[in-house]
């Protein structure tokens, strides 16, 4: 038996945090793995809450760090040559650059032995920029992206890479849809070169921060919120805290758009997700996934616009 550690999209690490809680965070709950008056939605520079950009660069204090999206199917053996070669050919546009890479877990074993690591080798799809990438694992295909834009400029790969895949080989089942948003929230500092997250997080989110115990200061804090539907369905699971450095790890595969920083910043990881109800496994059909993909954008712009103050909405739109 194979214990995988997390549900999810892996490498989100705690990078250069100082304490390292992003990581301890992400072993505590499964992961698995978007001119004139605009419209108020999340996470995209290019259209939504903040203010467009030119193609030539993204906004110093961006908040989105990666962008993911999971279709979790049955096991299934790895493509043929000729399946792969053709993939290939229909993202060749899009994703021409071709990487093999691996998820390592870990395996149990006997009694007081040590676990030993277990290997899922897979082919990884790039384009030229190396900030977009498509996986095919044995039982998930992943969309990734460092450069998120736009919901919608990320669906329409999402749904190319899904197409191609679903085009050389058919996909069984589906067993999982995710969509995941790992933002990176950054402000001015104080002369101490301390955060008031106050002024930009809900007080709901802030934990103990008041509390100074023996006259000790809060330096960290970590939770993790879930929501769920009464009957199985979507969720939603959002983790947040503060951290210092960056919420990716240096070495993650993903070229990093945006400038690396060291000075603190409010992590907002969020997993907004749908399983199938009863234990079954649906077959694919695209215009499910579709809908499912809208689906799960709807919660996730939501909880954004409900863990931030005004203040902060109004400094990224005015960016």
């Amino acid at each position: 038996m194979t214990s995988r550690g997390g549900a999810g999209v892996t490498g989100v690490t705690a990078g250069h945090s100082s304490t390292g809680f992003i990581g301890r965070l992400q072993r505590r709950l499964p992961i698995a793995p978007s001119g004139g008056v605009r419209t108020l939605t999340p996470f995209g520079y290019a259209r939504g809450m903040l203010p467009d950009t030119n193609q030539d660069g993204i906004q110093p204090n961006a908040p989105v760090a990666l962008v993911t999206m999971e279709i979790r199917h049955p096991a299934t053996d790895s493509l043929s040559d000729s399946a792969s070669r053709e993939f290939k050919q229909l993202l060749i546009n899009d994703l021409p650059i071709e990487r093999q890479a691996q998820d390592l877990s870990w395996g149990m074993t006997t009694p007081g032995s040590p676990p030993t690591p277990v290997a899922d080798r897979f082919v990884r799809y790039v384009n030229r920029d190396n900030t977009v990438a498509a996986s095919l694992k044995s039982q998930a295909v992943v969309v990734e992206t460092s450069a998120y834009s736009s919901f919608e400029a990320f669906s329409d790969i999402v749904l190319r890479v899904a197409d191609a895949r679903a085009q050389v080989s058919s996909i069984v089942g589906v067993e999982r849809i995710g969509l995941r948003y790992v933002l990176e929230i950054r402000v001015p500092t104080g002369f101490d070169g301390r955060v008031e997250w106050s002024n930009w997080i809900d007080e709901q989110l802030l934990g103990p921060q008041r509390l100074t115990p023996g006259g000790l200061a809060l330096t960290e804090w970590q939770g993790a919120a879930v929501f769920r539907e009464a009957q199985p369905g979507k969720s939603l699971i959002v983790r947040y805290g503060p951290g210092v450095g960056q919420a990716l790890d240096p070495s993650y595969h993903l070229r990093r758009t945006t400038p690396t920083q060291t000075g603190p910043f409010f992590l907002m990881d969020i997993d907004s997700f749908w399983t199938p109800p009863s234990g079954s496994i649906p077959e694919y059909n695209r215009d499910a996934l579709i809908s499912t993909f809208q689906d799960l954008y709807g919660p996730a712009r939501v909880v954004f616009q409900d863990m931030i103050t005004s203040r902060l909405k109004d400094e990224l739109l005015r960016q």
